[in-house]
Order: C-alpha cells, then sequence, then structure tokens
C-alpha cells in the first residue's frame, strides 16, 4: 500500500512562485548563449532583413525620384504615370517580402526556438521556465515592444533592450526583451539542446533522483511498530513522499494481480533497514531461487529470476514464458508503458529487453555509460548496472553482493 501526496501544478526547476533556479537549469546542461554569437547571430538576422528590404528601397528612392522631376504639379500626362508604375510595383513587392520574412521568424521562434541568425550559431530561445518552446505570442509581443522601442527612440531604444542582457540580475544574458518573452537563449553546441526531448528527459530524471548508493534512508512508517523515539511521524511530506512496501506479498492488498507497487523514483526511502527481497512470482514452490535483486532508487528491492515484466500493468505475451512474473509500477512521472520491459535471469546470463515502450528504456554500466536499449533486442548485462525506464530506475545486484 503507499500514500502519495502531490502538488498538482509543480514544475521541476521553479520555486513555489514560479521563478526559475538557475542551478536547476545548470545541473541539467543547459548553457546561456555567449555573448559574442548572440551579437553574430543579430547580424546575420539583420542582414537578411536588410536584404529582403533591397527591392522595397529600391522603389521608394525611385519614386521619389519620378516625382520630383514631375514638379510640384499634378501628374496629368500618360508617361509621367507610366514612370511610377515600376517603382510602385518594387516598393509592394519589398513590402509583400517583409511581411512574410516577419511571419516566418517569427512562427520560427515562436515553434522551434530559432530564427535564421540563431540556427546558423546553435542558439536556441526557450521557455526560461519549462524549457520548452517559446510560443507565437510571446514571441509577438517580444517582437512589438522591440518595434515600440525603435518608434520612441529610433537607434538607441533596440540598442539599449539588446545591451539589457549585459546587467541581468540572473547573470544569464536575458534582456529586457527576454524577460518580457519569458525567454531565455541557449547555446545547444556546448550544452544540452532543450528541444531534444530524449535528451532533456534523460538530464531531468539524472538530477531529480539522487544515485542509489547516495540516498538516505528514513526511519520506517509502519503502522504495526510503536511509536517511539526512532518512529517517523510525516508532517509535510514532498509530491512525491511514499510509504515503503510491505516486506512481503502475503499481507499487500491485490498480491495476485502483480502485488506490490514500488514507489516512483525521486520518493523518498523509508524503510529503516533493509527491506526484504519481495519475490512476486506465483510459480510453483520449486522454481529456483531468485539470481539477483532489483533494487530500487528508494532502496525497495525485488528479487528476480527467470523472466520478470516490469510497467504501468504488464501482461503475458504468448512467446513469454508460463511461470513469468508480472511486476506493476507506480510511476508519477507517467512515462512508463502497460509493458515496459523485460529482464531475464536463466543460466546464460542476465539480459534486459525493452518491450516497444513509448518513452525507451536504457541501461547505465558500472563505468557510467548509457546507452538505449532498442526495442525488442536482449541486451546483456552485468551485476551493478542501473536500469532507467520511465521515471524511475533501479540497480541489478547479484543476490550476496
Amino acid at each position: 500500500m503507499s500514500i502519495t501526496m502531490r502538488t498538482a501544478d509543480a514544475v521541476p526547476g521553479t520555486a513555489t512562485d514560479g521563478r526559475p533556479d538557475p542551478a536547476y537549469a545548470a545541473a541539467l546542461g543547459l548553457v546561456a548563449a555567449p555573448n559574442g554569437r548572440r551579437s553574430a547571430a543579430f547580424a546575420i538576422d539583420a542582414a537578411v532583413w536588410v536584404l529582403v528590404a533591397v527591392p522595397a528601397v529600391i522603389g521608394w528612392l525611385q519614386l521619389v525620384v519620378a516625382l520630383t522631376a514631375t514638379g510640384a504639379g499634378a501628374i496629368e500626362a500618360t508617361a509621367d504615370v507610366a514612370a511610377l508604375v515600376g517603382p510602385l510595383v518594387l516598393v509592394g513587392v519589398g513590402q509583400v517580402l517583409l511581411g512574410v520574412l516577419g511571419i516566418v521568424q517569427l512562427a520560427l521562434h515562436g515553434r522551434r526556438g530559432v530564427t535564421i541568425g540563431k540556427a546558423s550559431f546553435g542558439l536556441r530561445s526557450v521557455n526560461v521556465a519549462t524549457f520548452e518552446r517559446p510560443g507565437f505570442w510571446r514571441v509577438a509581443l517580444r517582437a512589438l515592444v522591440l518595434w515600440a522601442s525603435q518608434v520612441v527612440l529610433p537607434l538607441g531604444g533596440p540598442a539599449i533592450c539588446f545591451a539589457s542582457g549585459l546587467w541581468d540580475p540572473g547573470r544569464r544574458g536575458r534582456s529586457w526583451l527576454d524577460r518580457i518573452g519569458r525567454c531565455w537563449l541557449v547555446d545547444a553546441r556546448n550544452g544540452l539542446d532543450p528541444f531534444d526531448a530524449k535528451a532533456l528527459r534523460h538530464a531531468r530524471r539524472r538530477v531529480e533522483s539522487e544515485p542509489l548508493a547516495q540516498r538516505a534512508t528514513l526511519p520506517s512508517l509502519a503502522s504495526e511498530r510503536g511509536i517511539d523515539e526512532r518512529t517517523f511521524i510525516p508532517a509535510a511530506r514532498s509530491s512525491s513522499g511514499v510509504v515503503a512496501a510491505a516486506p512481503s506479498l502475503a499481507g499487500v492488498p491485490d498480491a495476485g494481480a502483480g502485488g506490490w507497487t514500488p514507489p516512483p523514483l525521486g520518493a523518498a526511502s523509508v524503510a529503516a533497514s533493509p527491506t526484504p527481497a519481495l519475490d512476486a512470482r506465483p510459480g510453483p514452490a520449486t522454481a529456483p531461487a531468485p539470481a539477483v535483486t532489483l533494487v530500487f532508487a528508494d532502496g525497495a528491492r525485488i528479487a528476480a529470476s527467470g523472466t520478470t515484466l516490469l510497467g504501468r500493468g504488464p501482461a503475458r505475451a504468448d512467446a513469454d514464458p508460463v511461470d513469468v512474473a508480472l511486476v506493476p509500477l507506480a510511476d508519477a512521472s507517467m512515462g512508463l508503458s502497460k509493458t515496459h520491459a523485460a529482464v531475464e535471469v536463466d543460466a546464460r546470463g542476465i539480459r534486459v529487453t525493452d518491450r516497444w515502450s513509448s518513452n525507451g528504456t536504457s541501461v547505465v554500466d558500472a563505468a557510467g555509460v548509457e546507452r538505449d536499449l532498442e526495442p525488442g533486442v536482449p541486451c546483456a548485462v552485468a551485476p551493478g548496472t542501473a536500469v532507467r525506464l520511465g521515471g524511475l530506475e533501479f540497480r541489478i545486484e547479484a543476490v550476496g553482493a
């Protein structure tokens, strides 16, 4: 049985008032765009605007020359009117090109976090709190403020707006325009690319969960023991606080259906002493003893042998052994598939297989090297390997280790 208290709209990496935490972003691997490349990206965008504006500028110059040549009087001669057609066409074409460029730049910036200049230098603009796309209307508001600054102060206004990033209190180079649009320009070449959903998901998982060996063990919340000075009485639990599993499946509700549901990754560990190995296998009494133990990030342990299926609600496939163990898992991040992965332990060794999950499965060896598993292809692993699936992580330990 588990008890979970969650904060409904909590965003990882933000305080309760919604302000982003720069330390969290740095821990993920996000790097603020350097001033030199920011300036170069702006120069590229400005050059594109100037190039597209050339037809309109030429048309306006020709129009002024034609009107000046006709004198101050009204234009009546057909030849004089015909002389204005070319300049007017150039002006019209130029204005259309500028409008198309503006819409394309706004759409790219809002939907993909790039402009032509930013893409050229590997920079991306993201929402400063969620690291997702900035949003079209946020970027449009940013552009409107920039335009207004140019009207008020033709050259100085935009210069001050862009230079304001030099005195950003957060020291991340965010200008007044970025703060208005809740944007942050990051370096996707030398740091994490926030638009790489898989890399960002793995980075969040790594930051939000402590390594198994370093997780603190809290006193037990077991209700059957008396209250003494070692008893932990919860007051304000975190959004992922849980109560650990019972020491055996006999006292766990729905044990016949796969029984125990381990808490999600990031939950506080609550075992006062090593949790007894849990065997969710409904196989015969003569089944061989488990060869390995799956140790979850909160300290909970599951003994495994033969084939063990893990997921939100794992189900046996036709090709699976009859005595396959089904272990349902609770994942607050909602990243688990119904049947997410399989762990096989037999005389040939230990193998982990991704069962065509939506968010994938990865393994991290003892040296810290992580690799993603190809769906349906068993991957041989050694004891000490960590397995990441959805928002959960467990380590494979040999019995007696």
